[in-house]
Formats: C-alpha cells, sequence, structure tokens
C-alpha cells in the first residue's frame, strides 16, 4: 500500500505531457483571438497539418531564420512548443546568466495545426 501511495505522488512528476499553467494557457487563447481578428497573410505558409511538436519546428524555424536570422533564433534554443486550441506556439527561451538581469525578447510564432497557417510571428525586444 506505502509503494502505491508513493507512486500516485510521484507520478505526476514523471508524467511525459508538459500541462502549460492554467494563466499561461489564458495568455496564449489571448493572443491566438487576437491574430485571428488582425487577420494577416503571411506569403510563407505550409499548407499542410501540423501533427507533433518536430514538425512545428521544421516548419518555424526556415520562416523565423528569414525574418530575425539564424543566429538570433539559434540562441533562443531550447524552444518551447505547445498545442493550445488547435494551434502550434512556438516560442525561444532567454538565456539565463548567472549574476546578471535577463534583458531582451524571445520570438514568437503561431500556426495552424490542421493546415499549417501562420497566425502570428513576432519578437519581443
Amino acid at each position: 500500500m506505502r509503494k502505491i501511495l508513493i507512486a500516485l505522488i510521484l507520478l505526476p512528476a514523471f508524467s511525459f505531457g508538459q500541462q502549460l499553467p492554467r494563466s499561461e494557457i489564458q495568455y496564449y487563447r489571448h493572443i491566438i483571438k487576437q491574430a485571428l481578428k488582425e487577420n494577416i497573410k503571411y506569403t510563407d505558409q505550409f499548407n499542410k497539418a501540423i501533427p507533433n511538436k518536430a514538425t512545428a519546428i521544421k516548419i518555424a524555424e526556415p520562416i523565423l531564420f528569414k525574418g530575425y536570422g539564424k543566429d538570433v533564433i539559434i540562441a533562443e534554443k531550447p524552444y518551447n512548443v505547445d498545442l493550445v486550441d488547435g494551434y502550434w506556439i512556438v516560442t525561444g527561451t532567454l538565456k539565463q546568466v548567472k549574476g546578471q538581469d535577463v534583458v531582451g525578447g524571445v520570438f514568437l510564432i503561431i500556426l495552424s495545426e490542421k493546415d499549417g497557417r501562420i497566425i502570428k510571428i513576432a519578437h519581443g525586444k
């Protein structure tokens, strides 16, 4: 019985699907909603379903490289890739430097899971 209790306590720590905090999901939903209202047409479109995180990255990188430069985007690895309401949200990561404040922004690209449309591209400052 004790082993089962311990396993149930530790199970969330070892879950394979990382769950976003509710506040982040709400934030991304807001961004998606705003981007869909803007209805901006991007020239680089994939036009196929995006089934997984790896494919989302393969599609996002060349678009981001073209817009912001390969070195800038690669420096923002590891990427954060999440599926929210049928849209892949791909963002960069700010580098933490010990003893220094983190300054700057990261890229954000939103892709439709269903058809690969680019919904939004941005980069913070």
